[in-house]
């Protein structure tokens, strides 16, 4: 096999982040999120029928007319960008999960889903779904990510550096 080959799946493969407690919780945040917006997602792919018929029926609340109206404007879209969204979720999940090991390789697959998890709807239903308190939440969980993987990157290094030394 190829000398670089080898060097890149072993930067891939290699467990590159100590998740400590303050990683674990950011992590668990992050994992609560993905798994509602997954399940949210793929019970649509499955029940979008059913929870249309639901709320245009006479059961829900004159009340909540507001949120009658943005849900079936959000139902309005195809099945197809819910299973996008499916996959992104998927996406997202996973990325924790090889985080929350140690991979560094999982910070790749969560920006990637976070990236998509705002522009999949805006492909679909347009300039509506775009939501400026998404992006905070988004790119605040994606700089705390990459801040922490690289000052853990710094301090391996430093380890090492000290380490030929004896």
């Amino acid at each position: 096999m190829n000398l670089k080959v080898k060097r890149f799946l072993t930067r891939v493969f290699d467990k590159s982040i100590k998740t400590d407690w303050k990683m674990k919780i950011m992590l668990s945040l992050s994992f609560i999120f993905a798994s509602v917006y997954f399940l949210f997602n793929f019970s649509m792919v499955l029940f979008a029928d059913s929870i249309r018929s639901f709320i245009t029926s006479e059961s829900w609340p004159t009340s909540l007319y507001f949120y009658k109206e943005n849900l079936l404007f959000f139902l309005s879209a195809n099945r197809l960008m819910y299973l996008l969204c499916s996959a992104v979720g998927f996406s997202l999940l996973y990325g924790v999960n090889l985080m929350w090991r140690g991979f560094k390789w999982g910070l790749l697959f969560y920006t990637i889903g976070k990236a998509c998890q705002i522009i999949v709807p805006i492909i679909f239903l347009g300039h509506r779904m775009w939501a400026i308190g998404d992006i905070m939440i988004a790119f605040l969980f994606l700089v705390f990510y990459y801040v922490y993987s690289f000052s853990h990157q710094i301090e391996k290094e430093n380890r090492k550096y000290n380490q030929i030394g004896k």
